[in-house]
């Protein structure tokens, strides 16, 4: 029996692509999808902040297409950003016609100024290595090697001071929680466009109608909530396959021995009771032995739950960092401001959000008649967290402000979610860690997927993509 850690996106795929037969999908919550799921209270549907699914990969189109027959909206972005007191559509970069002239003659001037630097502009990291040539998406990159760019000298080389300090650097900074001389660069190359110097001059000038970026199109389900994408994956597979309330309480990745306990009891348990060996004497504890194991637990988590990892690894585990997300959920009566906005980037400093989803731009079942919704996003670590009432009160606040909230006695539906691992943080230590830790397990036929499994920054399609890809090495080890 191959057993799956979790029934996020990534461990519904491997399940669905092993068959459903000989497998067993292990889910600490009561309802599958991981992070993929939705909130639905008061008439609104609210994510757990925002889920679109970019597909670029045709065979998974199809599939995904086949779970949800008739059941999707094809969408095409409509992304701003909100700086210097006005909108202007994403990318920053290649439309700041609207903006103040002291910005926009500071970014071309930047912009410009690198291109006389081919030597320098937008440095790349060295290539991800596989870890395994049976496991296409199991990839490291090397530890940070003298003289490589961080992602703040990225920025810089890359769009110049310009651009960096009126959008990159103060949007980053609230994102990521940090210096951005201490984050890597090498997550970059697929998520921030790099426009052209013809694309920049005419963004300048008027709006642009050119699609930057991987995400210009994506499905979103046409009935509102993204949760039922893992709910008709889950309903591939036969009774019994997947168990939800099922905690992971202790893995020995040598003998590939999981013990499984009831989720309320293992909360209920005391600290010493829940981890190691000892957990297996709770009540309603399980044993199982499997000739492979796919996670997509945070791998925070699986080292934490590892009886035999290493001191070293363990204490390496340490150094990976994270930062988590509170989403400010709000139901609104009246229009939104906007007609047809889906998502807005907040670079500024008087707002405690990054970025804000107005949901029932996607599709209208997502609020009431006459009302709409909007998602701010908060990013946050323990040593500078508020707290829920003050990034509440912050949020009516800055929204009013910009004119996103007409009046706050409109908002009829408040509901927060806080998400503890929602980015993972590339640092250095990142790079350190990750290929020696993947490597432990993998060697014990403990295969690491999704994107907090391999402590990674995913769309939903490669979490989709990892699963499939698990599932055939599974298939072919236990064969």
């Amino acid at each position: 029996m191959v057993l799956v850690l979790g029934a996020g996106l990534a461990g519904l795929s491997a399940a669905h692509h092993l068959g459903g037969d000989g497998v067993l999908v292990a889910e600490r919550e009561s309802a599958v999808g991981g992070l993929c799921r939705s909130i639905r209270e008061a008439g609104f549907t609210f994510d757990y902040t925002g889920h679109l699914l970019h597909l670029r990969d045709d065979a998974l189109r199809t599939w995904v297409k086949e779970l949800l027959p008739g059941g999707w909206t094809d969408l095409h972005r409509s992304a701003w950003i909100h700086s210097h007191d006005v909108l202007t559509p994403y990318p920053f970069q290649a439309n700041i016609a609207d903006l103040p002239v002291e910005v926009k003659l500071a970014c071309l001037q930047g912009f410009i100024e690198t291109l006389r630097h081919p030597e320098r502009r937008g440095v790349p990291v060295p290539d991800a290595e596989l870890v395994d040539p049976s496991l296409p998406f199991l990839k490291v990159v090397p530890p940070v090697a003298a003289g490589e760019p961080s992602f703040k000298d990225w920025i810089l080389d890359t769009f110049g001071p310009g651009f960096s300090d009126a959008f990159f650097e103060p949007y980053n900074r609230k994102m990521w929680r940090r210096d951005l001389s201490e984050v890597t660069g090498d997550w970059v190359s697929w998520s921030i466009p790099r426009p052209e110097l013809g694309d920049v001059l005419r963004g300048a000038i008027t709006r642009s109608e050119k699609a930057f970026g991987y995400n210009p199109d994506f499905l979103y389900p046409t009935a509102g909530g993204i949760d039922h994408l893992p709910r008709a994956l889950a309903a591939t597979l036969p009774r019994g396959v997947v168990r939800t309330g099922m905690t992971v309480a202790s893995l020995d990745a040598g003998s590939r021995r999981v013990t499984l306990v009831p989720t309320a009891t293992f909360d209920a348990a005391s600290a010493a009771e829940r981890g190691g060996t000892g957990a297996a004497a709770l009540p309603g504890a399980e044993t199982h032995d499997a000739p492979a194991i796919l996670t997509s637990l945070p791998l925070t988590a699986l080292a934490r739950f590892t009886t035999d990892l290493p001191e070293g690894l363990r204490d390496a585990v340490g150094e990976l960092s994270s930062v988590s997300i509170r989403a400010v959920n709000l139901g609104v009566r009246g229009p939104a401001f906007h007609p047809d906005a889906q998502w807005v980037y907040v670079p500024e400093a008087d707002a405690p959000f990054h970025r804000v989803g107005l949901p029932a731009a996607l599709t209208p079942a997502m609020a009431p008649d006459g009302h709409h919704a909007l998602v701010a996003e908060i990013s946050f670590t323990p040593s500078d967290d508020p707290g829920p009432t003050a990034h509440l009160e912050q949020t009516v606040e800055a929204l009013t402000k910009r004119g996103f909230l007409a009046d706050p006695a409109d908002i009829v539906h408040t509901r927060i979610v806080d998400i503890e691992h929602a980015y993972v943080v590339f640092d250095r230590q990142r790079r350190e860690v990750l290929p020696a830790l993947l490597r432990w397990y993998l060697d014990r036929g403990v295969v690491p997927m999704g994107r907090y499994g391999t402590w990674d920054y995913l769309a939903m399609q490669d979490s989709l993509i990892h699963g499939r890809e698990a599932a055939a090495w599974a298939t072919a080890r236990v064969s």
